[in-house]
Parts: structure tokens; sequence; C-alpha cells
């Protein structure tokens, strides 16, 4: 949580910073700043459980017509039997073509992603008992609640395509492969490589896999207000 929070800090201080800074050279110009909100849909890898709907807020400064600075944060509820929640920050770039009506542009956003998940543990099931999802008793009365919590590097990379329906209005759909960096699964090496081939004779140690890129489609549709 410390990082998200210097992360979080030192994009919104930067971004700013451009606006104070655009706002003293640009009076004259046309509106280079625009807030906005989205709502949001990501794929399950991010999560590592299931589909997340959720959104967000926007923050864009327009460097020339062409190319833009933004910030933009999204929270997904939870979702999936482990009710998982996910924060995500992505910072970077907006790069394309602005005409009178529309507008196509290419993104490249690093960030990260946050995941917390929520599972229950119970005793096993006695050995010729049919239990309901592995546990034992089938009401969890005696089951302990855990948590766990993860941030991973994420990036965002995509399309943008926008509408200016009004001088100061923008609606906006964006597509993009949003990669996360998670851990891979752990490789188990067996212990006594001479001992027959069972695991209930031989001894198994397990070693961190390497990280892993996810990739997870994520489509968002949202408006903004330009100023």
């Amino acid at each position: 949580m410390p990082i998200i929070k210097s992360a979080v800090t030192f994009c919104v201080l930067l971004l700013l910073t451009l606006v104070l800074h655009g706002s003293v050279i640009a009076q004259s110009e046309e509106s280079k700043f625009e807030v906005g909100a989205q709502f949001s849909v990501i794929g399950s890898g991010a999560s590592g459980v299931a589909t997340n709907i959720g959104g967000g807020g926007r923050l864009t400064f327009n460097l020339t017509k062409y190319l833009a600075l933004e910030g933009e944060l999204n929270y997904f509820p939870s979702a999936g039997f482990n009710n998982v929640r996910s924060f995500q920050g992505q910072f970077g770039v907006k790069s394309g073509l602005r005409l009178d009506r529309f507008g196509v542009f290419g993104k490249v956003r690093p960030g990260f992603i946050n995941t917390k998940s929520r599972f229950t543990t119970c005793r096993p099931c006695p050995p010729g008992v049919f239990c309901i999802l592995g546990c034992f008793p089938v009401d969890f009365s005696d089951a302990a609640t855990e948590f766990s919590a993860a941030t991973e590097f994420s990036l965002d990379v995509g399309g943008v395509v926008e509408f200016y329906p009004a001088r100061r209005i923008t609606t906006r759909f964006d597509v993009g492969d949003t990669i996360v960096n998670r851990p891979g699964p752990p490789i188990l090496i067996p212990v006594d490589q001479q001992a027959p081939p069972n695991l209930s004779t031989i001894g198994l140690f397990a070693v961190p896999g390497g990280n892993v890129a996810m990739h997870n489609l994520q489509l968002s549709a949202g408006i903004g207000f330009r100023f």
C-alpha cells in the first residue's frame, strides 16, 4: 500500500504541475485539460479469478492537439468466489489524430494493479464422507477467513476513439491489452530422484517460478469535460 500511495501521489503532483504551467502559458489557446469518468471491464487474468466490472476517473493534459499526458484510476468491486477486489492505476501518453468532431489515438500507459482477495478455510473432509467444496462441516461453523493482497506492475497498450459533440464535452471509448506481471507457479523438484515415481514416497521441494506476463482485454467507455 505505501508503494501505491507514493505512485499515485507522484503522478497527481506531476499532472497538477502541468496544469499550473499550462494555465500560465496558454491562457488564450484551446482547452488543454480534461477531467472524465469511465465505466470499465477487465478480463479475468488481471484479478486472477473472474472478470471485473468497475470504473473510475481520468485526468488528461493535452500537450498539443495530437499528444497528451494522462492518468487514470479504476476500482473494481468484489468478483468471483474468492471475493476479489482490484484497484488499478495507469499513467502515460496518448497520441494520434484529432479532428473537429472525432479523434483516433494510440496509448501506452504503465502502472499497477493491486488485488485483494478473501477466502475461507475449514477442516478437510473425513475419509469416506462427501463434502461440499471439500470442507467439513458444510455450514463452515469452524471456518477461518483469510486475506491476501498483491500489487503487480501493469502496462495498458491499446487504442482510443473520441467524439466531440460539443466544444467542451468528450465521449471516449478505449480498447486495450492490460499486461500484468504476475509470479508464475512454483516448480516442484523431487528430493529423492532414485525413489519410485510416487508422490506418497517422494518428498517435493518447491522453487519459486519466474514472473509471467498475463494479457487481459480491457474495455472502457466514458465522458469528459474540457476546460
